[in-house]
């Protein structure tokens, strides 16, 4: 809330300790991202950090992210480090677009994500997952990631704009630049976060940066230029955004360049690291991983899984929430204060950085006892339930309010299609002894993940 400053908390907010001249914290983000972070609620639930010589305040408890995301909004709008710098390519995104922006938008944009949409886009999903996972053999080793993110590629085009891979340039080509170009651009955009002046200077990767950006722009352009003169529905999610709403109201081609673009990064760096985490998770946890496969097959009867299976997956759904708790994809955005506001007792003027982090939360022990162990049996059978926690603001994966992410229902009905597809029929196993790190770039996500591929008797018998 905004408050009259002769009655404004004057408490010194609490600095992270070990802060470098001109670097800040940055070493710390850098090199060992979330032990930093888990680190920061010891000092208050909220805490002063330095990114370079910008000084942000990193919210720790589901209170003040309570008073940030829902009763506080008016005081509170997109920006800060990491949305000032996604939003170079996402533009007036729903992911980055100020609040004066974003009713209209989501008002546009909500139709594409109605849960009778969802059937289809599991339709379509489902047939790029049957399709990747027949290539797979007997005792071959994964590069899990970089697998991952061609899977998710796949399924993200599918169901957003199903003629993106058509036509002469179809095929592995493409699909291998538009993941490069993804990944430069999700590199880019953590690397402006964390040291905002790198992104004005004449540097090769601030080329490449905006070489990826003006290729994904002008690849959606046609798309979209495509689409408005064949004017074929596709069952895609491009088709429902170029669908006139209510009163003949509609989006430009830019705001649905954007929304696309918003979608597409979101869609393919969410999917990619989820499979690749509850794969690794799995692969670590044999009884779990056969009690999945087990469910599995029972409920789809060695069909194809489809939309209809995905309610009764329960042990599956419950192995999604607990990787989205122990390593959530998106694991750190930011907000900026309207106005001079009071947030957990001190004073924060206008204009100031928040950075909040579902990673923090979810591993705040006092939230979740032993934090760091894999535990789905935390989402079955008791009182806690992921809807419960999301309203509890201990789980926010997709954030939580008016700006949370509008493919939430989307994003992780796709995962679980694609893990009772491939979890059906594959056992997946540590393939080396090296430790799997994580990278933590905009997105969370594993490396050094080489899984080796099983066939299950039951499947090969079938």
């Amino acid at each position: 809330m905004t408050i009259p400053s002769s009655d404004r908390a004057s408490s010194a907010v609490p600095k992270a300790p070990g802060a470098l001249p001109l670097l800040g914290h940055l070493r710390q983000l850098l090199s060992d991202p979330t032990r930093f972070l888990t680190s920061l609620p010891a000092h208050g639930d909220l805490v002063e950090i330095r990114l370079g010589p910008r000084r942000t305040y990193v919210v720790c408890s589901p209170e003040l992210v309570s008073q940030v995301l829902l009763t506080g909004h008016r005081d509170f709008d997109k920006g800060g480090p990491f949305f000032e710098n996604i939003a170079v390519f996402f533009g007036d995104g729903l992911a980055t677009c100020p609040n004066a922006k974003h009713t209209r938008l989501r008002r546009l944009t909500q139709p594409a994500f109605h849960p009778g949409k969802l059937v289809d886009y599991a339709a379509l999903a489902g047939r790029e997952i049957s399709a990747v996972t027949a290539t797979w053999r007997e005792g071959q080793v994964l590069d899990v990631y970089p697998v991952m993110q061609e899977l998710a590629l796949r399924i993200t085009v599918s169901t957003m704009f199903a003629s993106w891979f058509t036509g002469q340039d179809s095929g592995a080509g493409q699909v291998e630049e538009t993941l490069r170009e993804v990944d430069t651009l999700v590199s880019g955009a953590f690397l402006r976060m964390a040291a905002p002046g790198l992104a004005g200077l004449p540097l090769p990767t601030n080329r490449r940066f905006e070489q990826a950006r003006r290729s994904l722009y002008a690849r959606i352009d046609a798309t979209v230029a495509a689409y408005r003169r064949d004017g074929i529905d596709h069952g895609d999610l491009l088709s429902m955004l170029l669908t006139r709403g209510e009163e003949g109201a509609s989006l430009t081609d830019a705001e649905i360049r954007e929304q696309v673009m918003t979608m597409f990064i979101a869609g393919i760096g969410t999917t990619a690291a989820m499979l690749a985490w509850t794969l690794h998770h799995l692969s670590l946890d044999e009884e779990l991983d056969a009690s999945v496969a087990d469910e599995v097959r029972e409920v789809c009867g060695g069909a194809t899984t489809r939309h209809e299976h995905l309610p009764r997956l329960e042990t599956l759904s419950a192995v999604v929430a607990e990787s989205f708790r122990i390593t959530p994809a998106a694991w750190l955005f930011s907000r900026t204060t309207v106005t001079a506001t009071e947030l957990g007792g001190h004073s924060v003027p206008a204009g100031s950085d928040i950075l909040i982090s579902p990673y923090i939360l979810h591993h705040r022990p006092d939230l979740f006892p032993d934090p760091g162990r894999f535990d789905p049996g935390r989402w079955i059978g008791g009182e806690q339930s992921w809807v419960k926690a999301e309203r509890a603001l201990t789980m926010i994966p997709f954030g939580t309010g008016s700006r949370k992410c509008i493919g939430r229902d989307f994003s992780v009905n796709n995962i679980t299609l694609a893990l009772a597809t491939l979890l059906g029929d594959w056992r997946l196993t540590p393939a080396n002894t090296s430790p799997v790190t994580i990278s933590g770039r905009s997105i969370i996500e594993p490396r050094g993940l080489k899984l080796r591929l099983t066939r299950r008797h039951e499947a090969s018998e079938a």
